[in-house]
This record gives structure tokens, C-alpha cells and sequence, in this order.
């Protein structure tokens, strides 16, 4: 059984999604970069990763943006603007029908969760001593 032949253009394109993600995508313009006419393109898109390039990119946004939702302190505003949605209520929409939650919902839950269950993490008061080379009794 051979293995499926990946095109460059393809993964070119994937790659260039995910540089650009915050900017608006035209498909026509990517077909043309990858000297492709935009039904080709699109077809080899579709054969190579299962997916459209309009619905890969907006699940790669979408989880993208729940990452960074909870892993991050960005505000829902913030996420939304990095991965590339300009309104608030379609970005709301559409996050909902993809992960089953809110944005609101993830936002800040547990951004550091390594730091804040540690026992050994601790703020430390700095010395008042304002030499460098005195020493702390």
C-alpha cells in the first residue's frame, strides 16, 4: 500500500494559515500564490486534509483561540482580534457550536496551573538593604 503523497502547496498554504491567522484569508489569492486556479487549489486542499479551506482555517482558529482562552490572561476581546474574528457575536457563535462552550466560560480558568498549585511557590520580599555587597543578617 503506497503512502499518500502530500503536496508542498498544500502544506505550504496550511503553514501560511497559521502564520497569518489574525489576517483576513482570500482563497483566490492563495490559489494564485500557489500557481493554482482557486477550484484546483481547493480540491487539493480538500484531498490532503479532509477539510475545505475555509472550514480548516476557521477550526484552526478556533482552537487556537480556546488555547490561548485557557492558557492565557487575554481577554475574550484580545483572543478574538489574534485568531483573526471581527466581530464579537459571530466569534461568540461560532466557538459555541465548535467546543460546546462559551468563550466567557474558558477565559482564565486556570492560566498557570503548574504556579498555582506548587507549594514551593512563594513570594519572596526583597531585602531593604539597598547595597548590593552588604550582606542580609
Amino acid at each position: 500500500m503506497k503512502a499518500p503523497v502530500v503536496d508542498s502547496r498544500v502544506t505550504w498554504a496550511v503553514a501560511e494559515m497559521q502564520s497569518r491567522m489574525a489576517q483576513p484569508f482570500r482563497m483566490a489569492e492563495m490559489a494564485a500564490a500557489a500557481n493554482l486556479s482557486p477550484s484546483r487549489f481547493r480540491h487539493l486542499f480538500t484531498t490532503q486534509t479532509g477539510l475545505p479551506p475555509s472550514q480548516f482555517l476557521r477550526r484552526m482558529r478556533l482552537r487556537r483561540a480556546h488555547l490561548l482562552l485557557e492558557s492565557t490572561f487575554l481577554s475574550v476581546k484580545e483572543v478574538m482580534a489574534l485568531v483573526g474574528y471581527n466581530d464579537p457575536s459571530h466569534f461568540s457563535r461560532d466557538f459555541k457550536q465548535f467546543h460546546n462552550r462559551l468563550p466567557s466560560a474558558v477565559a482564565g480558568r486556570n492560566p498557570t496551573p503548574a504556579l498555582a498549585k506548587s507549594p514551593t511557590h512563594r513570594r519572596f520580599r526583597q531585602s531593604r538593604n539597598r547595597d548590593p555587597g552588604a550582606r542580609c543578617a
